[in-house]
């Protein structure tokens, strides 16, 4: 968990000098263009990208929906040069995109995509948290469990949406690895790759559930799990929206004698080491407007996952089915609603508890649960919220002399009320979790701060069906 103080500080210091976000419009700004009606045709007799310094032509031109020559029905027109600007900002390559266009004659425009470029390497420091999430550390107060290092993030590289990640990370917790991002191989820019390898050491290890609460056994003297891992995974994008992808992924764990000593089905059947190769398939259909933070459009995907394919010893047989649908609708000028269903089914009672997940574990929760972990073998979650813009999209112009891709910063506030509804099915551990095959509810109101570079900032007062209730922070978008 990585702590964004300085865009916080940003946001939060000059959040109401800042002055309202343009929203491009299409400048119709002549008496004739107003006479034009939703079917009336315009060509799009010239095409101009300005702006890319860094990123390629190719790159840029395999988001558009409109291009030179094109011949439109205005509706349509207008839908594809909101879709270009959405698309273009999926990359995660732009602070901000311009798109205008200028009357050339009666029926002809020219249109002008101006991008303003991110800052494509990091050298980011690490301060993270060992807990599961802040407000596990919040609890605890224990500064201890504290990780330190240094990412170096190079996005972009090359000018071709690759990505170059390096990670040494030192501390409670130790990692090294390094990943590399290639979304496209081949001429169509339809098929890429990714590869990735990490060696990991912890001195803490959560060995079992008790009352589903996560029961921590740690050895300041010694490193209790450590793991090995490698991977590669392939990816097909037709189209703009659908990506389909395989991959496969080797793992090999190792635990203290203690921590097999005191739950033998942490690994299974008291062993200290697991080797597992795991291969997967997951289908995406991804219609929402912006990624990071959506409020309109759909995703749909679904994840076949295989762990242990049977040439290594003591490797598990597991098979599960996992698919979630994301819905956000605009309802009203500044309201809208946000909708997901998740689940995940396996028909497998007999998995190790390191190769069970259910709620606990990052964003897959019911709100008001943050301290409880629910594993299990198969789980339903639904989640939704209500959101108002309590500050619509805004771009602070800072007032001094800075780094062009740091001088203005967009921000947003939203206020939400949530209800959240999740059940998970544990044949395993049923006595020591409780929480398990039974409803569990939660609801409350919260506050959504959202910035640049992909940063999400939430604020949130929660309730479970206990009566139980606290302030949760959480650095990641709600749904």
């Amino acid at each position: 968990m990585r702590f964004t103080g300085i865009f916080l500080f940003f946001a939060f210091a000059f959040s109401f000098a800042g002055r309202s976000a343009e929203s491009f419009p299409l400048n119709c700004s002549s008496e004739a263009d107003t006479l034009l009606t939703d079917n009336d045709t315009i060509i799009i007799s010239q095409l101009i990208i300005t702006g890319n310094q860094v990123t390629r032509m190719s790159i840029i031109q395999r988001e558009l929906v409109i291009h030179e020559l094109d011949t439109l029905p205005r509706i349509v027109f207008e839908r594809a040069i909101e879709r270009t600007k959405e698309n273009l900002m999926n990359t995660n390559l732009f602070n901000f995109v311009t798109i205008q266009h200028q009357k050339l004659s009666k029926t002809e425009y020219a249109v002008i995509i101006d991008l303003k470029e991110r800052w494509y390497v990091f050298p980011v420091p690490i301060f993270e948290l060992v807990d599961r999430n802040f407000n596990e550390f919040v609890k605890s107060g224990d500064w201890s469990r504290i990780n330190y290092g240094a990412y170096l993030n190079w996005d972009n590289f090359r000018g071709m949406n690759e990505s170059l990640r390096l990670l040494f990370r030192w501390g409670y917790s130790q990692r090294i690895g390094v990943s590399y991002a290639i979304p496209f191989i081949n001429k169509n820019q339809e098929e890429g790759l990714i590869v990735g390898a990490s060696y990991s050491r912890n001195r803490e290890a959560g060995y079992k559930v008790d009352e589903s609460k996560l029961i921590l056994f740690k050895d300041e003297n010694d490193f209790v799990r450590k793991e090995i891992a490698a991977g590669i995974r392939y990816t097909h994008r037709n189209g703009f929206y659908d990506t389909g992808s395989f991959a496969a992924e080797y793992r090999y764990n190792s635990i203290s004698d203690t921590i097999a000593q005191l739950n033998p089905e942490f690994l299974g059947q008291g062993r200290t080491r697991q080797e597992l190769i795991t291969l997967s398939w997951q289908f995406r259909r991804d219609h929402r407007d912006f990624k990071i933070y959506p409020l309109k459009g759909y995703l749909f995907d679904v994840d076949v996952v295989k762990q242990g394919i049977g040439v290594l010893a003591n490797e598990p047989d597991l098979l599960y089915l996992a698919a979630q649908v994301k819905y956000f609708k605009q309802l009203a000028p500044r309201w809208y609603t946000t909708h997901t269903v998740k689940g995940k089914l396996s028909g497998q009672s007999d998995a190790s508890f390191f190769n069970t997940r259910g709620f606990g574990y990052g964003n897959e929760l019911v709100r008001g649960y943050e301290f409880y972990v629910i594993p299990g073998q198969n789980y339903l979650l639904s989640r939704n919220s209500f959101k108002f813009a309590l500050l619509p999209t805004r771009v602070l112009a800072l007032p001094f002399n800075f780094l062009e891709k740091f001088r203005t910063i967009p921000y947003a506030f939203y206020l939400n009320a949530n209800f959240d509804l999740g059940y998970v099915r544990d044949r395993q551990t049923r006595e020591l979790n409780p929480l398990a095959n039974t409803l569990q509810l939660g609801y409350g109101v919260g506050l959504d701060y959202v910035t640049y570079y992909n940063l999400v900032f939430r604020m949130e007062y929660s309730f479970n069906k206990f009566g139980e209730n606290g302030f949760f922070l959480h650095f990641t978008a709600p749904i």
